[in-house]
């Protein structure tokens, strides 16, 4: 990978990769000032060998809400800040400082005071009103930005960068949706960009010429009204004379275009960054599901850009850059941009954490250690929770052999990836295949452990990984022809109708809706296809693309859809409306018959939904049978520890946790 571990200078900084950590919340400063926690967090991925990594953001004034951030308003919080940037740099890392503020995305019930903007209006992330800034408090924003940097280079950082993306303030100045203002910083693209200028130019004459500044853009707003690509070009152009650096990323937070999980392609914003790169002369980074090693490879050899940000996937491993120059990949836990442990823990303002890395956020309290005695270790399931649980106890040092009764590994994630559209959770499978053969953990499949196996064994400890079944509700009808578990329908094992009525609206019977609605639809490749050749009319196309074979209906008893499905609900539901899911709410199931599927509808009146197949998706129970039996039999025998569903059925994030800590405590 010669571009990607080639060093590359920003002004006077040169860094030994092309690697950068961009700015993400993290949680982990509960009153503003450096805790040990984030410390701890980033001198890891400073040891793992990442080029850049940049801590923030940092509000100047207004922070975006009760999200716990790291603050930089004052002297007061300098020891702190300077600390930070010492343990880093003793490990041999470099760490920069992003300075934002968050205008009209600033809660008020937070600050206690009405957020501020290039104009007045009701802010679509918050959902409250926000006035037009005066004069005075435009130069006190620019003067806070200019006091931050100065801030930044005071207690030893290496670079400092200006925020001017996911909709702060700098964005509301520059998007002709927003700022309606008619003196010198409304109007035409010049005077719109004049604050975002200003705000350059003062954080340059604050930390001289010879500091490193960096600036982050949004490549494309994806508001409708507000800047394209174009814009953003005409803005890096000119802001390019005051930044060593231009770091590109997608769009803002209240636009509806996926632009962390999955659902967004890897790689897809490239051309953003592109773009960009062909405005303007300093170096350019390009953003957002680029964790793979070579695709980031391809991206520089190709000139897409000349650094790779690299954000989640630096959670979930923060040796990738040390791994991945070593040629390693397989070793690279990946990011599975599924959200579940970061970006919705800082919307619960809860301390991230990552659903492949249970260290991550403990990096001062987890290690994986020698044990002090090895022992004889069987694990008894290969879903995630057992694969974590025996690649952790073999790397302390026991010797380790891994059981399961089906053919492949990967529990439910191993059937549910493709169904659910989770396209990034095979990786982590292939993860583990890797680590069990690079460690060398015997795995028997097909291999049914029972009590008298284990007593006849000379293994010293099970740990019980044997997962969940679905539960079963005692709908009266449930036991009909026509009626079959979700699990089947996304396992092939069940056949399904025209007709369908899902019963339960959780992320299960959601994601089981929309798979079965766009059975019929157009493929990608299809959809390609056509517009190559213009073999259809996008009225056509568009018709092909969201309208299958089946008809689908959701019946959920609560008031939300996906309630379970974090950050990601929005996108499933707004899916289910584009494919033409039926969805009712507050909607209770009474009974299936032969007339459909009987429920007390929203207003308390009964309706029948007709139905040639009845899915049900109602949750999920333990499969603890082993478990129990083990307890009863041979637990005066030998250690037996059950982990992940078969104790309580959760998510992944939990397994793999439960799985860690077990192997850890042998």
């Amino acid at each position: 990978m010669q571009s990607l571990f080639s060093p590359i200078r920003l002004g006077t900084l040169e860094l030994p990769n092309r690697i950068l950590m961009p700015a993400m919340h993290l949680n982990y400063t509960m009153d503003g000032k450096v805790s040990q926690q984030l410390i701890d967090f980033y001198v890891a991925r400073a040891r793992g060998g990442v080029g850049l990594a940049i801590v923030g953001g940092m509000p100047t004034l207004q922070a975006a809400g009760p999200f716990f951030m790291p603050l930089i308003k004052s002297d007061e919080f300098l020891p702190g800040l300077t600390q930070l940037a010492d343990a880093v740099h003793e490990v041999g890392g470099r760490v920069a400082v992003q300075l934002y503020d968050a205008g009209a995305y600033a809660h008020q019930m937070s600050t206690g005071v009405e957020a501020r903007s290039a104009s007045a209006h009701v802010s679509k992330f918050t959902r409250e009103p926000c006035h037009e800034m005066t004069q005075d408090e435009i130069d006190e924003a620019i003067g806070a930005f200019a006091d931050g940097a100065l801030r930044t280079k005071k207690a030893g950082f290496d670079m400092v960068e200006i925020v001017a993306s996911a909709g702060y303030l700098i964005c509301q100045f520059l998007s002709p949706r927003i700022n309606q203002r008619t003196d010198q910083y409304g109007g035409d693209m010049e005077n719109r960009m004049r604050f975002g200028l200003e705000v350059a130019q003062a954080v340059r004459d604050a930390v001289g010429p010879d500091f490193p500044v960096s600036i982050r853009i949004a490549g494309n707003d994806f508001v409708p009204g507000s800047h394209t690509n174009k814009e953003s070009q005409v803005f890096a152009a000119a802001v390019q004379e005051h930044v060593d650096l231009i770091n590109v990323t997608g769009g803002w937070h209240e636009c509806t275009v996926p632009q962390l999980t999955s659902d967004l392609p890897r790689g897809a914003w490239h051309y953003l960054a592109r773009g960009i790169k062909q405005a303007v002369d300093v170096p350019v980074a390009a953003s957002n599901r680029l964790g793979d090693p070579l695709q980031a490879e391809h991206f520089l050899a190709s000139g897409f850009a000349d650094l790779i940000c690299m954000g989640r996937p630096l959670i979930a491993d923060p040796d990738l850059p040390n791994k991945a120059q070593a040629g390693d990949l397989g070793a690279i836990r990946p990011c599975t941009s599924c959200n579940q442990s970061c970006f919705d823990h800082v919307m619960q303002m809860k301390p991230i954490t990552c659903m492949v890395n249970p260290i991550a956020g403990h990096e001062g309290d987890r290690a994986v250690t020698p044990a002090e005695a090895p022992r004889k270790v069987m694990v008894v399931g290969a879903g995630v929770a057992g694969l974590e649980a025996a690649v952790t106890a073999r790397l302390r040092g026991h010797d380790v052999e891994i059981h399961d009764r089906g053919d492949r590994i990967g529990g439910q994630v191993e059937w549910a990836a493709e169904p659910t559209f989770k396209p990034e959770f095979p990786t982590l499978l292939g993860y583990y295949r890797g680590r069990l053969e690079a460690l060398d953990i015997p795995l028997h499949l097909g291999s049914e452990v029972t009590p008298e196996i284990v007593a006849a064994s000379d293994v010293d400890a099970v740990l019980v990984a044997t997962g969940a079944r679905p539960l079963e509700v005692p709908i009266p009808g449930c036991d009909r022809p026509e009626v079959v578990q979700a699990w089947d329908v996304l396992r092939g094992r069940a056949p399904v109708g025209d007709e369908v009525v899902i019963v339960g609206g959780g992320s299960v019977g959601c994601e089981t809706g929309l798979w079965l609605a766009k059975i019929g639809t157009l493929t990608p490749e299809e959809l390609y296809f056509h517009n190559l050749w213009g073999s259809e009319t996008p009225e056509v196309l568009k018709e092909l693309l969201f309208h299958g074979s089946k008809d689908i209906t959701v019946v959920e008893v609560y008031r939300k859809l996906g309630k379970d499905l974090g950050s990601r609900g929005w996108i499933v539901r707004t899916k289910l409306e584009k494919f033409g899911v039926h969805t009712h709410v507050n909607t209770e199931v009474a009974e299936i018959t032969d007339r459909g599927v009987v429920c007390k509808g929203e207003d308390g009146e009964e309706v029948v939904f007709e139905a040639d197949t009845v899915v049900l998706a109602l949750g999920s129970a333990p499969d603890d049978g082993l478990l129990k039996a083990l307890r009863d039999e041979v637990d005066d025998q030998k250690e037996i520890v059950g982990i992940g569903d078969c104790t309580k059925p959760k998510k992944i994030p939990e397994a793999i946790e439960a799985g860690f800590l077990a192997a850890c405590e042998l």
